[in-house]
């Protein structure tokens, strides 16, 4: 059943959620960052708070506009065909969410052999909900750095 104009805010408060749920995984890998990805974790913290600083903390609303703004003037057709609606934003909600809590958890318990595998499921599932946020505007950049990442972790 299509997207209606009665569901489209509560849908891009979904999105918007599910988006900020991922940042807080991202802000977390940030902070934890030398105990996971070795002699240049360096780097990747500098680039998740550049992107957070840029995009999430301080955007300008010119040419870096919070992820907030891009969702909401999304129409609600381009959602629907980003599959974000139904059924399908259902199972991309379920993913991202459970995704992001059991990195987060293998985060929070510091225990540096069992983080590979979580990481890299969290880095496939929450793929397919950064491609779908092409849509709006967000994403891409974050696809790609998870992506940079994944690349990242000593002996792959």
């Amino acid at each position: 059943m299509p997207l209606s104009k009665s569901q489209e805010d509560e849908i891009k408060g979904r999105i918007l959620r599910m988006f900020m749920d991922t940042i807080n995984t991202f802000e977390l890998l940030a902070e934890n960052s030398a105990l996971y990805f070795g002699k240049n974790s360096y780097q990747i913290e500098d680039a998740i708070n550049e992107y957070l600083q840029d995009f999430i903390y301080e955007p300008d609303g010119k040419e870096r506009v919070h992820p907030k703004v891009l969702i909401y003037k999304t129409s609600r057709v381009n959602l629907q065909s980003a599959g974000f609606y139904g059924a399908q934003l259902d199972i991309k909600e379920r993913q991202v969410t459970e995704s992001n809590s059991e990195l987060r958890e293998s985060i929070l318990s510091r225990v540096t052999g069992t983080f590979k595998s979580p990481f890299k499921k969290w880095a496939d599932r929450i793929n397919n909900f950064l491609g779908s946020l092409g849509v709006t505007g967000v994403g891409e950049a974050l696809k790609e750095f998870k992506d940079c990442m994944k690349n990242e972790l000593p002996g792959k």
